[in-house]
């Protein structure tokens, strides 16, 4: 394993942390470093064995936990590995894990009282204790990281695995930044300002150090962080980069720098037709109702494999069933008959994609889309491709000022058909596999 600068550190805070906790002193660390840069390895893998080893004596339990079950059990399944081969037992030559221990949820070292808990958070953690906490990424992605339901439920959970911690112990918050609002936000918003809460020491590291260069050269040449910067764009590159999570703001989406290209130079790729429904009653009723959307687009990665959208057309209109489905089949029927249609198929749209497929059987492939979250969540992953001017239209397109005019006032706008269509488009194509490589 490369060592950096913020592993060196991050090694010598746990030592000082473990030394405490043996002298009968309680610690906690808040550990912030960008994706991929060795936390995991270090935090979730190598200490806890390396705490038992150090500490068996004095009989500690252990709870490994983070945003699912699966991820911690393979952390947990890494530490019994780790404890099991040659170059550990020649440091720790009297642990061994209890015989019958096979489960990755819960084991125990050979002579010990202590536990091994790993479960998700808000995993059950009922007659569990740690003497060593590890909570390893609490957000999986961009729209776990929009929902504000999402994160009230981690914070909850959280504090119930802080609750779980012994009289002397350590706890580990070791995480990427994704948003504001998460439990590290949350975590450093109390501090200071509620009486009896505990603090954490703070260990961050920003991908880019103040002279400009790059954190850890040691694993990642410049060019991999300057393509990631281009990728995730500013608002994710603050959180998941530079350690600095900022709201979006209104501005979510930057129209201004949308791509108006002449219709012959869109690429020969894979297109799909996505549909946002107006199907409701409650939508189409209302005073000024909803629009169904048609999006006809493709993604398509340069030669540094960022995405770009390319979208080649847009249908909409406010229709009731009979001349939605009518609209619907005369589309199909104008596309290219390779190109297959995405209908959103939550909830009260079921039915409606339900219809649809009928119609078209024989036809197209119809696909049915449900993607989950709220609808900020569900089109998170289309900022940074706005923020970093990859959206293609044709220029001077009829549909361009409605579709611009939705996506500039999201999440406040009256109507956000066109966002939602376009985001089951991108999300279609990047789950099939539609994009090709387009050398610049």
């Amino acid at each position: 394993m490369e060592v950096g600068r913020h592993t060196a550190t991050i090694c010598a805070a746990i030592d000082s942390s473990i030394n405490a906790y043996l002298q009968g002193v309680s610690t906690n660390l808040d550990i912030e470093v960008p994706f991929r840069h060795g936390k995991s390895e270090l935090v979730s893998k190598a200490l806890p064995a390396y705490f038992l080893g150090r500490c068996h004596h004095m009989h500690p339990d252990v709870i490994m936990t983070g945003y699912g079950d699966s991820l911690i059990q393979g952390f947990s399944k890494e530490c019994k590995a780790i404890i099991q081969s040659k170059r550990y037992r020649e440091i720790f030559p009297e642990i061994e894990i209890k015989r019958g221990s096979d489960s990755a949820h819960e084991w125990a070292i050979d002579g010990s009282t202590g536990l091994v808990t790993a479960t998700g958070l808000g995993g059950s953690l009922t007659g569990k204790g740690a003497s060593l906490l590890v909570c390893d990424d609490v957000v999986k992605n961009r729209a776990e990281a929009r929902s504000e339901t999402f994160r009230r439920n981690q914070w909850e959970a959280f504090g119930d695995a802080m609750t779980r911690r012994a009289p002397t112990s350590i706890a580990i918050l070791c995480a990427t930044s994704w948003h504001v609002d998460d439990v590290r936000g949350r975590l450093r918003a109390l501090e200071g300002h509620e009486d009896g809460f505990d603090t954490f020491k703070r260990l961050s590291f920003p991908a880019r150090n103040p002279d400009g260069s790059y954190l850890f050269p040691e694993r990642f040449p410049a060019k991999w962080y300057e393509s990631h910067y281009a990728l995730l764009g500013p608002v994710w590159s603050a959180a998941l980069l530079d350690c600095n999570p900022i709201h979006a703001g209104g501005n979510r989406f930057r129209v201004d720098l949308i791509v108006e290209d002449d219709y012959n130079a869109f690429p020969s790729a894979r297109y799909v037709r996505a549909w946002d429904l107006a199907s409701s009653s409650e939508q189409r009723d209302k005073d000024d109702p909803d629009y169904t959307v048609g999006i006809l687009g493709a993604v398509v990665r340069d030669s540094l494999g960022l995405p770009h959208l390319w979208v080649k057309d847009m249908v909409y209109g406010k229709w009731e069933a009979p001349e939605r489905n009518t609209t619907i089949i005369k589309t199909t029927d104008k596309d290219d008959r390779y190109v297959p249609i995405a209908v959103e198929a939550f909830g009260a749209y079921k039915d409606a994609y339900i219809e649809i497929k009928r119609l078209l059987q024989g036809k197209r492939i119809v696909t049915a889309s449900r993607m989950q979250g709220d609808k900020s969540a569900k089109l998170a992953d289309l900022e940074p491709v706005f923020q970093s001017g990859r959206v293609h239209v044709p220029k001077g397109a009829s549909w361009l000022p409605l579709f611009k005019k939705q996506f500039s006032e999201f999440p406040n706008g009256k109507h956000d058909d066109a966002c939602d269509a376009t985001g089951i488009c991108y999300n279609e194509a990047l789950k099939s596999g539609m994009g090709v490589i387009a050398f610049d």
